[in-house]
């Protein structure tokens, strides 16, 4: 099969916007396959899984219908989503309200999150680069890390039986302490009143 050369500027110009187009489209079917895959149980409930995808290559592969190497790829991006947003954020990426957004080209992609929408960032943070070639900095970054979002809201990561139990201990060591202040209290006058 030969190669197929432009004859003039208008042809070019027309092989150029057919081949973004299509590089654009796989994009955006590739960042489908990576929400299904963030979405999925097995990476919610998994750690192990983050790490290696030892196993789980032919399933995802035959689940997505592509090769092998494009769902090693796959994996790739969602490993190190997970530890880009660990590094972010300073807690794991829960799919349910945690948000993974694309730019309008699907070239990059930044986070939203309960805390930055109350940092009151209206746009997703970050911007990472959706080929997995390309090495990240830490202008990816945009100088946020786990200590920009503490003072935002302390309890927001914590579950209410954790709030629950945490409220007990607090209860129970105000009692201890009273205790301990009538006592101490107690014998101080009581001490004071046999010296008298």
């Amino acid at each position: 099969m030969a190669a197929w050369f432009p004859t003039s500027f208008e042809d070019a110009c027309k092989r150029n916007a057919g081949r973004r187009k299509l590089h654009m489209r796989k994009r955006e079917t590739r960042a489908d396959r990576i929400v299904r895959m963030l979405a999925s149980k097995d990476f919610a409930v998994a750690a192990e899984l983050r790490k290696t995808p030892y196993g789980l290559l032919n399933r995802a592969s035959e689940a997505f219908e592509v090769s092998k190497t494009t769902a090693s790829r796959d994996f790739a991006l969602v490993r190190s989503i997970h530890r880009q947003f660990l590094r972010m954020f300073g807690r794991s990426f829960d799919s349910k309200r945690d948000k993974v957004v694309w730019d309008w080209h699907w070239a990059h992609y930044g986070f939203m999150t309960p805390e930055s929408r109350q940092a009151g960032y209206k746009k997703p943070v970050g911007q990472f680069p959706f080929d997995t070639r390309k090495q990240e900095t830490d202008e990816c970054y945009g100088g946020f890390d786990r200590s920009s979002w503490q003072n935002i809201d302390p309890f927001s990561h914590v579950s209410p039986l954790e709030l629950l139990r945490t409220y007990n201990r607090v209860l129970k060591m105000r009692d201890r302490h009273r205790k301990k202040f009538i006592k101490d209290f107690v014998r101080q006058h009581l001490t004071s009143m046999l010296r008298q």
